[in-house]
């Protein structure tokens, strides 16, 4: 009889574990491999401040920039 079992995540791709990126608006490191809902919703959470900074630079001209704080749980969106 064949064997037919998958290895982990872990066992498949060792050189995945361990990676992280930085939050292009936020500069904080998220993790690859991590927990993955939670970097998912940081991401939108980026990609969401950004939105908003392009539809307020459309509205009322300038630029504006974003800083966000997933620990204190703040998102500031100002012309710059």
């Amino acid at each position: 009889m064949p064997n037919t079992t998958v290895p982990a995540a872990g066992e498949a791709m060792p050189g995945a574990e361990g990676r992280t990126i930085i939050g292009r608006f936020s500069r904080r490191p998220i993790r690859v491999m991590g927990n993955v809902a939670m970097d998912t919703a940081a991401i939108q959470i980026d990609r969401d401040a950004a939105s908003i900074a392009a539809s307020l630079a459309k509205i009322h001209g300038g630029q504006y920039r974003v800083q966000i704080d997933h620990v204190v749980g703040f998102v500031l969106v100002v012309q710059s």
